[in-house]
C-alpha cells in the first residue's frame, strides 16, 4: 500500500542501490539515471551518498559498484529472516525429480529468485546466482502476484503508485489476461507457466503461506501427467517450510 506520504528521494536511493546490486558492471551516474529516468546530477548525489556510509563504491574509472555494506546488509537479513535456512534441507528433497529447484520473492513486477538449482549441481550453487525475472511470466511470480487482488496488479503494471526502487522488468504484459491467469492460479492454488526460454520448459510453482510472502517451484521438461505428483510433493515441501517458520534458532557464532 503507497503511504499517504512517502520519502521519494528514500525510494530513489534505494532504487540506485539495487541497480548497483543486480548490475554485472560497474555503470556510471548517467548511465543509471537513464535506467531509472531520473536527473544525473540526482543520481550522482545519491550515489556519494551510497558510498559515504559503505554501500557503493568507485571503480578507477570513477563508475560505481556495490559497496561492502552491501554484503553485510546481505549476511545480516538472511540470518534475519531464517527463510534461507529453514528452506534449504527441504527444497533439497525435490533434487530427486530431475528439474531445477527454485524459491523467489515478489519484487516489483519481477521475481527475486534466492534460490536457483539445476540437476547435478551442489546445493550452494544455487543461491543467489539468478537476475529478476518478469513476474507475469514466471511461475512462482504467478503464485505471488495471485496473492495481489486485481486492484493491487494493475496498480503495480501502470505505475500509478509512482516509482518503485526497482527498474521495471520492460516485458510487454496485457493486465487484463493477466488477471484471468491469477484468476485461475487462485482457484488452483499453484501456478502452471510455460517459461520465456526456448527449451519449452514449464515453471510448476506455489507460494508460500507463512509470513515470508515468497515461492517455491520446479521448471524442467515434464508431461500434464506428472503434474499431480510433482505438486504433491511441492506442496508438502511448502508445508515443511511454513512449520518451520519462527523455529529456527540463533546462529551459532564461531
Amino acid at each position: 500500500m503507497r503511504p499517504a506520504q512517502p520519502n521519494q528521494s528514500l525510494i530513489d536511493g534505494l532504487a540506485c542501490l539495487q541497480v548497483l546490486a543486480s548490475h554485472a558492471e560497474p555503470v556510471g551516474s548517467r548511465e543509471l539515471g537513464r535506467m531509472l529516468g531520473l536527473e544525473p546530477t540526482r543520481v550522482n548525489r545519491l550515489l556519494k551518498t551510497l558510498a559515504y556510509v559503505g554501500l557503493a563504491q568507485q571503480d578507477a574509472h570513477r563508475k560505481y559498484l556495490p559497496g561492502p555494506g552491501i554484503h553485510v546488509l546481505a549476511a545480516q537479513s538472511l540470518r534475519g529472516s531464517g527463510l534461507i535456512r529453514r528452506a534449504l534441507g527441504p527444497l533439497e528433497s525435490l533434487f530427486d525429480l530431475g528439474h531445477q529447484v527454485a524459491m523467489g520473492v515478489l519484487w516489483g513486477d519481477q521475481v527475486c529468485y534466492f534460490y536457483h538449482s539445476s540437476p547435478g549441481e551442489s546445493p550452494g550453487a544455487g543461491l543467489g546466482r539468478e537476475p529478476l525475472y518478469p513476474a507475469a511470466a514466471s511461475g512462482l511470480g504467478q503464485a505471488l502476484l495471485a496473492r495481489l487482488d486485481d486492484e493491487a496488479v494493475r496498480e503495480l503494471y501502470d505505475g500509478s503508485t509512482g516509482r518503485h526502487p526497482v527498474a521495471p522488468s520492460r516485458h510487454p504484459v496485457d493486465t487484463d489476461a493477466l488477471s484471468r491467469t491469477l484468476a485461475t492460479v487462485r482457484d488452483s492454488g499453484y501456478a502452471l507457466v510455460k517459461t520465456l526460454e526456448p527449451a519449452g520448459y514449464r515453471t510448476l510453482a506455489v507460494a508460500l503461506d507463512g509470513g515470508d510472502a515468497a515461492a517455491i517451484g520446479v521448471a524442467g521438461l515434464f508431461p500434464d501427467e506428472d503434474v499431480p505428483g510433482m505438486l504433491a510433493r511441492l506442496e508438502a515441501v511448502r508445508d515443511e517450510i511454513d512449520s518451520a517458520d519462527g523455529e529456527a534458532g540463533p546462529a551459532v557464532r564461531r
